[in-house]
């Protein structure tokens, strides 16, 4: 509406400002036709003394002003050298007073009521007006869509991040042109980036409540029984595998909850591989056996903080629960697969969160983190059981 009330306002400036120059053309070209023929005037009796005879009819030379018509001589009598009159009947006079050596100066009345183009073509006015209704009406409307397709837009992201602020989703802002378009991106990058927070805070203290509450009880318990009956080797050896389950849980979760992985650079896996297993002090190295088939200059695309997590859990994984000590280790530049041997095959996706097999003796949060590593990492998990084989393929994008 704004828009609207300017393009008028506009409108009628600019219409009043070309009525009042029409009349200020038409009077400068009357009064620039009576100035010429003045001087004219002015030059022939300077040369020979005389008035010359003026061939247009409209134009009265007096020698003085005392032979000016009454009804015209109070207004030539004035100061002014030159001006209009106007009379009760209608017409309308242009003067030049003329200097002619005499005591009184003589003047020269033009009857202009005949040459006044706009005075007397009224049609003109009125093919003004129409052309004139015609250009509002015409930027009225162009205003009205100019008004929408600058301020829809404007309304369309607003409700869209209201609906967006309300329901605390995750929908798309809508697609914009121009400057409007960098500021919907911007707008969707930033609720992108607040709801992955947001999720990585609830997943970070759903994970924390679950993961830790079970190495925090056997703790607890194993305290209770030292109290009870002294302290014996079990719950020594309890109480520091739950300390290293609580170190290793913590280590991973705070790492996701960082958004570490979006600082990838390549890493030579076989080397990866190789500081994860001098580092898992889980696996007994004088009876476990691990075959590497893992190519020296194969690398991928990854996290090293993450990367060496992930490695270090699945070796973990492997010692807490295979049947057998050994593993095999391969890997090619789309797939890295761990296999050992196991007894049972899990009924359950042993991948979420407190799910674990038969036979295990853990809290069920192995193949959960790995799963959580590989989901941030944009990789593929995939858990295999076959005739008494355990595998978990993990496709590298």
């Amino acid at each position: 509406m704004l828009l609207v009330s300017l393009t008028v306002g506009l409108a009628l400036a600019f219409c009043a400002l070309a009525v009042v120059t029409a009349f200020i053309v038409e009077d400068s070209v009357l009064s620039n036709l009576v100035n010429e023929q003045a001087d004219y005037i002015e030059q022939h009796y300077a040369q020979h003394g005389n008035l010359p005879d003026i061939p247009l009819g409209f134009l009265t030379v007096f020698s003085q002003v005392d032979d000016v018509p009454v009804w015209a001589r109070e207004r030539v009598e004035r100061k002014q050298l030159h001006g209009e009159i106007f009379t009760e009947n209608g017409t309308h006079y242009h003067y030049r007073k003329l200097t002619l050596g005499n005591a009184q100066p003589g003047v020269l009345l033009a009857e202009v009521s005949s040459l006044l183009a706009v005075t007397n073509q009224p049609n003109i006015f009125l093919v003004f007006v129409i052309v004139f209704g015609v250009a509002v009406v015409c930027a009225v409307f162009l205003a009205f869509k100019f008004s929408q397709r600058i301020v829809e837009p404007i309304l369309e992201l607003t409700k869209a991040v209201q609906t967006n602020q309300q329901n605390s989703s995750d929908a798309p802002l809508p697609r914009l042109e121009f400057e409007l378009g960098y500021l919907s991106n911007t707008l969707q990058e930033s609720f992108t980036k607040l709801n992955l927070l947001l999720e990585r805070e609830k997943a970070f203290a759903s994970n924390v409540s679950h993961e830790l509450r079970t190495p925090l009880t056997v703790m607890k318990n194993c305290c209770s029984l030292i109290e009870q009956r002294g302290v014996k080797t079990s719950d020594l050896s309890s109480i520091k595998v739950s300390c290293e389950q609580m170190e290793n849980t913590v280590e991973v979760l705070l790492a996701l909850a960082r958004a570490e992985s979006l600082a990838t650079q390549p890493c030579n896996l076989l080397s990866a591989l190789e500081n994860a297993v001098l580092r898992c002090k889980a696996l007994p190295h004088e009876n476990f056996q691990i075959h590497l088939d893992v190519p020296e200059s194969l690398t991928v695309m990854a996290n090293e903080r993450l990367f060496d997590l992930l490695l270090f859990n699945l070796l973990r994984n492997a010692a807490e629960h295979a049947s057998e000590p050994w593993l095999r280790i391969t890997a090619t530049k789309s797939q890295l697969i761990f296999e050992n041997s196991a007894t049972d095959q899990p009924d359950q996706d042993i991948s979420r969160a407190g799910i674990k097999s038969a036979d295990s003796s853990g809290i069920g949060q192995g193949l959960y983190l790995v799963a959580r590593i590989v989901e941030h990492l944009g990789w593929q998990l995939d858990v295999e059981y076959s005739h008494g084989q355990f595998r978990i393929v993990i496709f590298l994008r």
